[in-house]
């Protein structure tokens, strides 16, 4: 139905195009009257023809970058339709406007509204569903800044009625290879879209193709991590095609869109978190996160453990917990492979993590 109002608008505008050019430019070549009608015809004809195909092209090209682009943001949930209905509108008021100037051309003058609206119309939606991020991030803040002038104490005194703008979160190259964020991202723990640059993509693809086993092997497993929460139904996560081409760093790339669309960084890489942060930016560190939840274990606790292989000092064995950390058995070396009750005697906490210290339990303890 779209394509057929294409082809007949096009076609209208073609005839009346044709009609226009003969009247205008062959009156003095086609002396007699049945020549005159009979170049009037075969310029409606031509120019119709002409016209029926233009439309059918332009119908179909217009469709399908329509579709292509619905396909993409099909799964994006919240603002498409309000974001699109806001370019459609752009659209056409600006159509309007332009045809004004266009309605005095003789003949045609009528036809050619029709054909701007259309084609505004289209460039509207389709600037508009290309910069939804941008657009929702201004029409949310601006709804939070005038509920929060008309009403500062509303996140205090009104807590039913408190408005939270979740910011959204841009996963770089080291956290999707570490395999952790997947697990944390699934449980629902983080709130907000979850964003990954199309230039980290990029990026991991690289890795995945290098030479050397071990970078091949890391990018892959980020490939199929990617992958594993895009199938998930559960997520919305959105690869963001925007690229500063003027930047080689990955890093100052990602910190650039994050003060974009402001949001935050998650991240397992040490230098990018401070610099993040130097920069304004919060950045959500994984291994921060992994110490955070860390089994709090007190001097003096008993706990049941599976001695693993020997220590470096005499008589000593080794076990660990599930989060890894290891535990020293003072006198646990000749119990290779049991599972004994021993008491914590000691935490040492280094850069490298925790190191606990403990001895066999007996029943005088």
């Amino acid at each position: 139905m779209v394509l057929l109002i294409f082809r007949l608008v096009f076609l209208i505008v073609g005839a009346g195009g044709g009609y226009y050019i003969v009247n205008t430019f062959l009156t003095d070549y086609l002396g007699g009257n049945n020549l005159l009608l009979i170049g009037r015809i075969t310029g409606i004809i031509i120019f119709s023809v002409t016209g029926f195909f233009i439309g059918d092209y332009t119908g179909k090209k217009i469709i399908k970058d329509v579709s292509t682009v619905d396909r993409k943001v099909r799964d994006i949930p919240g603002n498409n339709l309000i974001i699109g209905v806001i370019g459609l509108t752009a659209g056409v008021v600006l159509g309007l406007l332009v045809s004004l100037a266009l309605r005095s051309i003789p003949f045609v003058g009528p036809f050619i509204p029709i054909l701007v609206v259309v084609v505004f119309s289209y460039v509207g939606i389709m600037l508009s569903l290309k910069n939804k991020q941008m657009l929702a991030n201004i029409f949310k803040f601006s709804k939070r800044f005038k509920e929060e002038s008309e009403n500062p104490q509303k996140g205090i005194l009104n807590v039913d009625r408190y408005d939270k703008v979740s910011k959204p979160k841009i996963i770089d190259t080291s956290s999707i290879i570490d395999g952790r964020m997947a697990d944390i991202i699934l449980t629902g723990f983080l709130e907000g879209a979850l964003i990954v640059p199309g230039f980290v993509v990029n990026e991991l693809q690289q890795i995945a193709d290098s030479s050397d086993n071990l970078k091949r092997m890391r990018g892959r497993t980020g490939l199929d991590i990617l992958h594993k929460l895009q199938d998930s139904k559960n997520l919305h996560i959105t690869i963001f095609e925007k690229d500063f081409t003027d930047i080689d760093s990955v890093d100052s790339k990602i910190i650039l869109l994050a003060k974009e669309l402001n949001g935050e960084i998650i991240t397992c890489d040490y230098n990018l978190n401070k610099v993040a942060k130097l920069k304004g930016i919060n950045a959500l560190n994984i291994n921060d996160l992994s110490n955070a939840v860390k089994m709090i274990i007190h001097p003096g606790e008993k706990m049941n453990i599976e001695i693993i292989k020997e220590g470096k000092e005499k008589d000593q064995g080794v076990a660990y917990l599930d989060d890894g950390t290891m535990i020293v058995v003072e006198g646990g070396k000749d119990l290779l492979g049991k599972i004994v009750e021993v008491i914590i005697t000691g935490i040492l906490q280094t850069s490298a993590g925790r190191m606990i210290f403990s001895k066999i339990s007996t029943n005088g303890d």
